[in-house]
């Protein structure tokens, strides 16, 4: 398959349409038509499922996709080295992060960087670190916020240590101001997050031999607090969660004992093989988290 061809190929998955594929890449659908055609000849089975409403990939096709999006993922990065070279700094560079990076961080890096790489797109992804890690496997990202906990065999540089925080109501209160041991918290009602929960706070609980008793699940870093906030219990997080004043959000934010806290970093496939820009985020992140420790 030709790099135009896994650049179509790619296309009509993320559009859906053979119509939406020719429009976004300037050609005509008969001509996507046909090249559809050449890659299904060449591959031995279909790609695509026609229906009313569009198409969609087959099995066999979607098994094809991370080594599609790698192939794609290293011509961004030979342009890229190639605008270098001529003085220039252009393409896409494509970043995976979690709920509080993209909150806290993001919003202090981003804008400075397009700013001074105009010709640079940066596109944000956001999920969980599960997400994260296939997405860099994948050829979706090219640099993932990760912790060093959920980093497996990925390319794992950690630059922040986030304390780990137990979050409470007001009118809990700990045998000592501003902290609370985890021999306290035995036997107390837990807000937890359903999904995904992190595993920072899973290795924390289970070092202290903590059994969790939870009867409020909720999905995102807001509705935790609320509800911990209103006394359906407590929680415990890292303290990059913590955007607001604990005045604005209703709880007392207390220190753990013992102390605990999460690496992150940034991840990715392999460092020596980044792209010029996502090199050059590395460095700017590297230098943000300096500034916080």
């Amino acid at each position: 398959m030709t790099l135009l061809g896994c650049l179509i190929f790619s296309t009509i998955a993320q559009e859906g349409t053979f119509a939406r594929a020719a429009e976004q890449l300037h050609l005509t659908p008969s001509a996507i038509s046909h090249a559809v055609a050449g890659m299904e000849s060449e591959c031995g089975f279909p790609l695509f499922t026609r229906t009313k409403a569009g198409v969609t990939m087959t099995a066999a096709a979607e098994s094809l996709m991370p080594a599609v999006r790698r192939v794609l993922a290293s011509s961004e990065s030979l342009d890229q080295s190639i605008a270098q070279v001529n003085g220039l700094h252009k393409g896409v560079l494509r970043v995976g992060v979690f709920n509080s990076a993209c909150v806290v961080w993001l919003p202090r890096l981003v804008p400075s960087f397009e700013k001074d790489y105009p010709g640079i797109k940066v596109e944000v992804y956001q999920g969980s670190y599960a997400d994260i890690a296939a997405w860099l496997k994948n050829g979706t990202a090219e640099l993932g916020f990760l912790s060093d906990s959920c980093s497996q065999d990925l390319d794992f540089e950690p630059m922040y240590t986030d304390p780990l925080v137990c979050i409470a109501p007001k009118d809990f209160v700990p045998k000592r101001a501003g902290r609370v041991s985890a021999d306290e918290l035995r036997g107390v009602p837990f807000v937890s997050q359903r999904a995904d929960t992190d595993a920072d706070i899973q290795s924390f609980l289970k070092r202290n031999d903590l059994r969790v008793h939870t009867a409020c699940y909720v999905i995102d870093d807001e509705s935790m607090v609320g509800m911990v906030a209103c006394g359906q219990g407590v929680a415990i997080m890292p303290q990059l969660l913590l955007t607001r004043p604990s005045q604005e959000t209703g709880v007392q934010v207390l220190a753990l004992e013992p102390a605990a806290g999460r690496s992150i970093g940034l991840a990715c496939l392999d460092k020596n093989a980044l792209s010029p820009a996502a090199r050059e985020f590395t460095r700017r992140v590297r230098a943000f988290a300096k500034t916080l420790s």
